[in-house]
């Protein structure tokens, strides 16, 4: 009797692997795209996934990358499947491929596929403002109030200066 509840067992089991098997291939063969295919840290990509039908209307789709942020897609009206998102390269993604996993329905976890985004350097930056160049403060632009109390130590060293050389001048010693 034991041995008949094994095979019984045994032949469910197979039946299972092998009736599904044709099921989770026709879900898992989605492709995935991400525009633009190649992006620098800070840029906005956007991820797409075709083959995301689902048994549910309420299937959430999200994108998984250690390039960017987790990214919910989302299913248009009459997209036969399709669904779309966007999300932010990482500032500090190093340059390199990485990997875009889709699961089409996080909640059962079927559905999905793979596809790759390709992170380039940050590149030259463009320069911006005037060059450092040991002007000390006098590149920041200070207040008004600093403005007016400098003009008027240059203007008060002025007439010091003036009223020294005339001085000098009077007694007779230059």
């Amino acid at each position: 009797m034991q041995v008949r509840r094994i095979s019984v067992a045994a032949a469910a089991a197979t039946a299972a692997v092998l009736f599904s098997a044709p099921l989770a291939s026709a879900v898992e063969g989605g492709v995935v795209s991400v525009t633009p295919s190649s992006a620098r840290p800070g840029q906005t990509v956007t991820i797409s996934a075709t083959g995301c039908i689902t048994a549910s209307a309420d299937a959430i789709a999200r994108a998984y990358s250690d390039a960017f942020p987790t990214a919910t897609l989302n299913a248009s009206a009459g997209s036969g499947g399709s669904v779309t998102g966007t999300s932010t390269v990482f500032s500090g993604a190093k340059p390199g491929t990485y990997t875009v996993n889709v699961v089409c329905d996080i909640k059962n976890g079927s559905g999905g596929g793979k596809g790759t985004l390709t992170v380039l350097g940050k590149g030259n930056p463009m320069p911006h403002g005037g060059a450092r160049t040991g002007l000390g403060g006098s590149i920041t632009s200070g207040s008004a109030g600093e403005t007016a109390l400098g003009a008027t130590l240059v203007a008060a060293a002025v007439v010091a200066a003036g009223a020294y050389g005339r001085r000098r001048r009077a007694s007779g010693t230059r």
